[in-house]
């Protein structure tokens, strides 16, 4: 293999760790969707391997099989000689990237750049208060936006932490991170929110744009380096997946924190009389390796009937933006997830990723089913008084 590109290299010894058992395959989405080889992991490997040594050229069906890959990793649980899959599309996307210099998505620009993503939510927060909502069923919420204080003292401090605001988060679900504030200060952490934190990059990623992964990933290194000795929360499971490939001994989602966290003897958390279906986000369960985390925190709340969602083990077809690129794939999982729902009937379905939950949200609301969506935190601070405000 002459002149090999560094990632054709990282490539072809990645690849080459696959032993091609086929154990992956029924644990990938896509593959139990078409039954294609292709579309499995194993068949992406040795298609990307081909690719790598040069033995196979870079075809549009080729770069098909890889975009419709959502990158959730399950195949990574069931692979005996611990393929890392993840890095393998990662890289197969930067290369395609690399050949072709294919722009990030309209849609992804937007969510990336802070002034867009505020732009965006601010009209769709004028949808809503419109009902505009109710009319185009495709439109997401948005919360309320807040003005972040650079520190959130609390009151006989036992310890600090940071948060990672993100941009989605940021943009649409603003209040769930003013809920994370809240229940934080509650069990006596203070919370730094670094004001030059950027995009985790994982968009970047994910379209195969590693120098703006690494641009953002410099910029986040350095906006959190004051607050070395700190850990850095993030509640969004797609950013923690993201983050904590360059900051591995300090990030944590919001929810592995909290469900160790001490200090709960101090505060009180009203009953909820309510049956709640959790959604476990492949970030979570597959690249944190948090599985079951959500249900460990809610039990915190009183007389709550807390059920998983049948099926999680599978995607939901959020995964970034694939949602958006490869929406015939994504809407069919989803749908999947949507008939779990009805067959749980649960007062509410939480989820700890905002791209989940935004995905999801649009599938219930489809469906007219009333079912309001939450993150865990959200739900937790409501039982703790949390009204949307923050001191």
């Amino acid at each position: 293999m002459n002149h090999a590109s560094p990632i054709q290299s990282l490539l072809v010894t990645e690849t080459g760790r696959c032993v091609a058992c086929g154990l992956c395959l029924p644990h990938c989405p896509t593959y139990r969707k078409t039954q294609s080889e292709a579309d499995s992991p194993r068949g992406r490997i040795l298609l990307t391997q081909a690719v790598a040594q040069g033995t196979l050229p870079m075809s549009e069906r080729y770069i098909e099989h890889m975009n419709l890959c959502l990158t959730c990793r399950a195949c990574e649980n069931a692979c005996p000689n611990h393929v890392n899959y993840g890095t393998i599309a990662d890289e197969a996307r930067a290369l395609i990237h690399q050949k072709h210099g294919s722009p990030l998505p309209l849609a992804t620009r937007i969510i990336v750049n802070p002034a867009l993503s505020r732009l965006a939510g601010g009209l769709l927060r004028l949808a809503n208060s419109l009902g505009l909502r109710k009319i185009f069923k495709s439109l997401p919420a948005a919360s309320r936006q807040y003005r972040w204080k650079t520190r959130y003292t609390a009151t006989s401090a036992q310890n600090e932490v940071c948060l990672f605001l993100g941009c989605v988060s940021n943009a649409l679900d603003a209040e769930t991170l003013a809920a994370s504030v809240f229940v934080l200060n509650r069990l006596g952490y203070t919370v730094h929110i670094p004001p030059a934190q950027t995009c985790c990059g994982g968009l970047h990623r994910q379209a195969g744009d590693s120098d703006g992964a690494m641009a953002l990933e410099t910029r986040n290194s350095a906006a959190f380096a004051a607050f070395a000795a700190m850990p850095v929360l993030t509640v969004a499971s797609g950013c923690g997946a993201r983050l904590i490939e360059f900051m591995p001994d300090r990030v944590q989602d919001i929810n592995v924190f909290l469900a160790q966290a001490s200090g709960w003897e101090k505060v009180t958390i009203a009953p909820l009389r309510a049956k709640i279906a959790v959604q476990e986000p492949c970030t979570l369960r597959n690249v944190l390796k948090a599985k079951g985390v959500q249900q460990t925190l809610l039990q915190h709340i009183p007389q709550a009937e807390i059920v998983a969602l049948p099926g999680n083990a599978q995607c939901c077809g959020g995964a970034g933006s694939y949602m958006l690129t490869q929406p015939h794939m994504a809407n069919g999982l989803r749908d999947d997830k949507i008939s779990a729902c009805g067959e749980v009937a649960p007062d509410y379905l939480v989820t700890a990723n905002i791209g989940c939950a935004l995905h999801l949200a649009r599938g219930l609301n489809e469906a007219d089913m009333p079912v309001q969506i939450s993150h865990p935190v959200m739900l937790l601070a409501r039982q703790m008084g949390f009204t949307g405000g923050l001191e």
